[in-house]
């Protein structure tokens, strides 16, 4: 979970879920310092963990390569019993793989923020997605065997000129003509996910049940949220719940 994400659901949940709880105690001075403190705690751990977590980040787009041609060696070698379920997995492996795509630029640490490569190599990277994504399709009108292949060889040359630092060359260009670029929509689901579970929260509290019916209605209902959302990757978001456990 990205720092910036983590901090967003602490400020928002927080108001929408203690805040209203305890809106008839006359205490709110209490409970707005404790936000406080739980922000800069946190804010806190988050530059002492940067160092050990950057390598990581940014070595992200690799580990999926590397999980997605696991994924295809293993829906080649399966038997007709579980190919289907092989060939799930290497969707799902592929989607992650996309993610990591679209976000190299911003976690490689070499283009600024401000810079204007930034647009360019953002394009780039919906172009290789979309190209994933036209192999992947193959999968339903090709011998699984030669989609798979493609699959792999594409995720290998992705690892090799990530591991190189060629964040803008992951795959040849000429492979890439014609592809209309795929846009980035997760911050935008980020968003919209935050603004629907505070939403979810307030509106569960103005029912008037009872503090336990609405923890765990509004939160089925965020982890449904979640799920729509993010699909199969909303699992990387759930760790977050336990920010908002009450204490004994």
């Amino acid at each position: 979970m990205p720092a910036a994400s983590t901090l967003a659901y602490v400020v928002v949940a927080y108001f929408a879920i203690v805040l209203v709880f305890y809106r008839d105690q006359d205490q709110h001075w209490f409970w707005l310092l404790a936000w406080t403190i739980s922000v800069a705690l946190l804010m806190k751990l988050c530059v002492k963990t940067r160092g050990a977590s950057v390598p990581f980040i940014r070595n992200q787009a690799t580990l999926e390569c590397k999980a997605t041609i696991r994924a295809c060696t293993e829906a080649y070698e399966a038997d007709h019993a579980r190919r289907a379920e092989k060939l799930f997995a290497v969707g799902i492996v592929l989607r992650r793989l996309e993610g990591a795509v679209m976000r190299a630029h911003r976690r490689s640490g070499v283009v600024a923020f401000l810079s204007h490569r930034r647009r360019e190599v953002r394009v780039y990277a919906g172009q290789v997605v979309a190209k994933l994504r036209e192999v992947e399709a193959a999968l339903d009108h090709s011998p699984h065997a030669e989609a798979l292949s493609e699959i792999a060889g594409l995720a290998v040359t992705i690892a090799e000129q990530h591991v190189n630092g060629h964040t803008g060359a992951l795959l040849p260009k000429p492979l890439l003509e014609g592809m209309k670029p795929v846009r980035d929509r997760e911050v935008l689901r980020v968003a919209a996910a935050v603004v629907l579970i505070a939403g979810s929260f307030v509106g569960l509290a103005s029912l008037g049940l009872p503090d336990i019916a609405t923890v765990t209605a509004g939160t089925a209902w965020a982890v449904l949220i979640l799920m729509v959302l993010f699909g199969s990757n909303c699992t990387r978001y759930l760790p977050v719940f336990e920010l908002f456990k009450r204490g004994p």
